[in-house]
């Protein structure tokens, strides 16, 4: 009968990544489970909602072959309550088939868990074969565009097309990408990139996939990306995400990107950071409206709110144009302030009433990000 033996912590570690693409909830409750298979010297961990799939091989030293699934909570709590060395083995062996008790130990520490079948489990692909070509990139140009784009996300449900980023390849000569709300856009560049002939489209990647797809970057020097079937896969040394992509149109962001502007209005990003900080106790009440005064030198930063008062701040800043009030959603504008690495905000302005364009001071990012004002 199955058993083998694995590392603790590469266990740990393996479990707690793939765990988070199980289904918190559902109508399916083998979602909810991990699928383990254990043959040629490795286990293999999958977890999946059906929207996204995260596969883990690890080491392991496999007496005899076998599969199964099992809660991915029940199995991360049992690991954090174990206190081992990390290079201590977990044993598994199973006791009896027919009723699926297995035997989980680890030191002194002893656990008679019951393990479920792999039938209902959704299908795993094959990775590596003719049908799956991956390229290698580095990281870092991905995970920084990531994390610009997603500035626009919606979090709300709605139109799946605006929970998701656009990862766009289809001009092929440079890698584009963007979310939407409808209230605001980001879009910016992949820097360092390489666009493969296969792979010159646009592919919309839902929401869900962000999370785990940013950890993946950030915890790896390059990774592989490629298409499986009609699935996006990026793959490290240790694990594999895969996710299925948002059918829709995306909307054409060079046409909502202003073409000119007025005015341009240059700050500091940690002075302007404090400034909201200071009003959000009443901007916050006011439906997130901040209003920006600006003049030559000097920005006023304020909020009113009725029932709770008024708050103002001043910031010294930089005016190329005539002065001009205009209104913005304070959390958008915080949004982009927390995702820049760069000491100035720029914000091009034509007219209270028109997008205004917020981007770095550093001339060469191609970062942008378009706020539709609330008027007032």
């Amino acid at each position: 009968m199955m058993k083998f033996f694995v590392e603790f912590k590469k266990l740990t570690d393996a479990v707690n990544t793939v765990s988070k693409a199980v289904a918190v909830k559902g109508a399916k409750p083998m979602l909810s489970n991990l699928l383990v298979t254990a043959t040629e010297g490795k286990i293999r961990l999958v977890g999946t909602d059906e929207e996204i799939m995260m596969i883990s091989t690890i080491e392991a030293n496999i007496e005899n072959d076998g599969h199964f699934t099992i809660p991915a909570k029940l199995i991360q709590e049992i690991l954090g309550s174990v206190t081992a060395e990390s290079s201590e083995a977990v044993a598994f062996e199973l006791l009896n088939e027919e009723s699926g008790e297995m035997e989980l130990s680890c030191g002194r520490s002893k656990f008679n868990i019951q393990i479920q079948g792999t039938e209902e489990f959704p299908p795993v692909p094959v990775l590596g074969g003719e049908d799956t070509t991956l390229y290698e990139t580095k990281s870092e140009g991905l995970a920084r565009a990531l994390k610009e784009a997603a500035v626009a996300m919606s979090s709300e449900e709605g139109n799946p097309v605006q929970k998701s980023i656009c990862i766009d390849f289809s001009n092929g000569t440079k890698a584009m990408m963007a979310s939407t709300d409808n209230k605001r856009l980001a879009v910016t560049s992949v820097r360092d990139f390489e666009i493969p002939e296969t792979m010159k489209q646009m592919f919309i990647v839902p929401s869900r996939a962000i999370p785990e797809l940013q950890k993946l970057l950030e915890s790896n020097e390059t990774i592989k990306f490629g298409l499986y079937k009609d699935q996006l896969l990026f793959s490290s040394e240790k694990f594999q995400l895969i996710t299925r992509l948002v059918e829709g149109r995306f909307p054409d962001y060079n046409r909502v990107l202003p073409k000119e502007s007025t005015r341009s209005m240059k700050v500091n990003r940690k002075a302007l950071a404090q400034c909201l900080k200071a009003v959000n106790p009443i901007s916050r009440n006011s439906n997130n409206l901040i209003h920006f005064d600006i003049s030559a030198n000097e920005t006023r930063v304020w909020a009113d709110a009725k029932e709770q008062g008024k708050a103002e701040s001043f910031v010294p800043s930089e005016l190329n144009g005539e002065p001009i009030s205009i209104g913005f959603n304070a959390k958008f504008v915080g949004d982009f302030i927390n995702v820049l690495d760069d000491e100035e905000v720029v914000i091009e302005m034509t007219t209270a009433n028109y997008p205004g364009l917020f981007r770095p001071g550093n001339l060469d990012s191609e970062f942008k990000y378009v706020v539709m004002p609330m008027m007032f």
